[in-house]
């Protein structure tokens, strides 16, 4: 293949031959790439070729320093005179694969400086989300701790903190979530949102979190703990709790990407491999998003997320291959689950929806299983393009989670509500929460009244914007190779999107699966394959296969064949009037249609 620096080259001799230079020609000139890779920078706030540079190329020394982080040298003093002293640490995670692997990352780096530490991980059924009062006594009765250290929750459980600490156990909060205004009483927190913390990075992940403890635990241990190691967890976590992958999380997810192309716990050897990622090959962000972490999930889901923190932490290669089919079976079982919840929810919300009324879609039944709610409300929320609750109705109590779309705060909006669940929290785009049964009415009738007097009506049309344009003849090796330097996607930096303006089938696309259709488009050179994944093909059956349409669409590079593929996210037919009109330089838009 032709180097990629002269093909950019050749590339740049046909950019904008006349006219004055703009600030992304420059731009694409002194980084030395096509001005439409420029135009993708450019959005994401980079300026210059050195920032370009940097973003390119993460690295360890984009890390900072964790005694940075407000709390951490308490916390990490904390757990290091406990551990010296063999008193017990008892781990306190969450059962979803942020908090797993916190608890993985947080046990290695006790245990590296020889402190006796265990980890619990609460039932999503039998316990609940968090440190809860009734929790935090069976911890104590089951393992006598000096210390409880939490990681990926904590930061709301005022009653929790205080139950332990008045039975003389320590307590360093760990946790990203948003704080609230009341902060437990007598703990150790670290947390880069909470005030007065002048952390530069605030968007960890709990697994992240985590990462910059096992360090400050090993720097003041005076111990070594391979960042490596450390970091094929963080990564998971990090990707998999969707948190913005930009800056300081960025290095962490390209870091342990790489790193998992040298997987040295057999548990995770053995769920790569069943994850069909061929061995010495480091997998995608978005193969982490579908394929390892609705594994690593499925148990927490379902059951216990024992299995799952056993997978990191067991060393003989017969019983780790066992533990990642168990898994895999797992997850097969939470997607039938998870499917008719999201079936039944759906034909619900099509009976009665009102896109001039609804600016929020709730649902509950008392057959659905809590487990799988957030990734139900998830696919609505995109269907909808509204934010989703959706809760499982338990006798007394009402479990619920939600999720957003994007400029909507579910968690900032729900907060108003506050008085009327008995425990909440969560993010901006996803909260959970629990309620009496008795006021789920009246919560129904506030919530959906509030967020229709709360949320913009601009906000839920759907517009389906572009980042460039891209025209189908001018997809080449060379644009792929930069695109892929993009990676890691993620929240934060998703896949681009390109528009073209004059696209043209071979044949009509075909079915594949239940939800899934796949053609060739015309290229430059060759066709191009295209997958297109929804119930209905992405042009009428009516429309003329050779008739040109409107396209915007992903571009990627096929596993299988390894040339250009295309996932189209919307078509349509080009009518003369749009099909030679001026699309902005940056981006094109499909405006509703009609």
């Amino acid at each position: 293949m032709e180097a990629i620096s002269n093909v950019t080259a050749d590339l740049l001799a046909g950019v904008r031959a006349a006219g004055p230079e703009d600030s992304t020609d420059r731009l694409a000139r002194e980084a030395g790439v096509p001005r439409v890779i420029a135009l993708l920078l450019e959005a994401r706030g980079i300026a210059s070729a050195a920032q370009a540079h940097r973003f390119f190329h993460p690295d360890e020394s984009h890390l900072h320093d964790p005694f940075g982080l407000a709390g951490m040298e308490d916390a990490a003093g904390a757990l290091l005179s406990a551990g010296t002293a063999g008193k017990r640490i008892v781990v306190f995670g969450d059962y979803d694969v942020d908090g797993v692997t916190a608890v993985a990352q947080l046990k290695a780096a006790l245990s590296r400086v020889g402190a006796p530490a265990v980890g619990f991980i609460p039932h999503r059924l039998k316990d609940g989300y968090g440190l809860k009062p009734e929790t935090v006594r069976r911890v104590l009765r089951d393992f006598s701790p000096s210390v409880i250290v939490t990681v990926d929750c904590g930061i709301t459980a005022i009653e929790g903190v205080a139950c332990a600490r008045e039975a003389g156990v320590e307590v360093v909060v760990t946790d990203h979530h948003l704080v609230p205004d009341e902060l437990p009483d007598g703990a150790v927190v670290v947390n880069p949102r909470q005030p007065g913390c002048s952390y530069p990075y605030k968007d960890l992940s709990g697994s992240g979190i985590a990462f910059k403890l096992a360090q400050a635990i090993a720097r003041r241990g005076r111990v070594s703990l391979s960042s490596e190691s450390l970091l094929r967890a963080a990564c998971l976590g990090t990707i998999a709790d969707i948190v913005p992958l930009t800056g300081e999380n960025r290095a962490i997810a390209a870091l342990g990407l790489a790193a998992l192309a040298r997987p040295r716990a057999p548990g995770l050897a053995a769920l790569i491999e069943a994850c069909g990622i061929d061995p010495g090959r480091a997998p995608t962000s978005e193969e982490v998003a579908f394929r390892i972490a609705p594994r690593l999930n499925a148990a927490g889901r379902l059951d216990t997320a024992e299995r799952a923190l056993a997978l990191f932490e067991e060393r003989d290669g017969a019983r780790a291959k066992e533990i990642a089919r168990e898994l895999c079976a797992e997850n097969t079982e939470r997607q039938s689950i998870e499917r008719r919840v999201f079936l039944e929810a759906r034909a619900r919300i099509a009976q009665s929806f009102d896109p001039d009324r609804d600016a929020l879609l709730l649902e509950a039944d008392p057959s659905w299983h809590r487990g799988v709610l957030g990734i139900a409300a998830s696919r609505l929320a995109r269907e909808y393009n509204r934010p989703v609750l959706l809760f499982a109705l338990e006798g007394e109590r009402a479990h619920g989670s939600g999720r957003s779309i994007p400029g909507v705060s579910l968690h900032a909006t729900l907060k108003e509500l506050r008085h009327l669940f008995l425990e909440f929290g969560g993010h901006d785009q996803a909260v959970g929460g629990t309620l009496t049964s008795a006021a789920f009415p009246a919560f129904r009738e506030e919530a959906r009244r509030l967020f229709a007097e709360r949320v913009p009506r601009e906000m839920l049309v759907r517009r389906e914007t572009a980042d460039a344009e891209l025209p189908l003849e001018e997809i080449s090796d060379a644009i792929l190779e930069h695109l892929e330097r993009f990676e890691p996607f993620g929240a934060g930096n998703p896949r681009p999107v390109f528009s073209c303006r004059e696209a043209r089938a071979r044949d009509r696309f075909r079915p594949i699966g239940e939800f899934g259709w796949r053609g060739r488009l015309e290229g430059a050179t060759s066709d191009l394959d295209a997958i297109f994944w929804s119930p209905s093909p992405p042009l009428p059956e009516s429309s003329d296969a050779a008739a040109p349409f409107e396209l915007h669409y992903r571009l990627s590079r096929s596993r299988w064949s390894g040339r250009p593929e295309i996932e189209i996210v919307r078509a349509r037919p080009a009518s003369p009037a749009r099909l030679f009109a001026p699309l902005p330089s940056a981006a094109g838009e499909l405006a509703p249609t009609p």
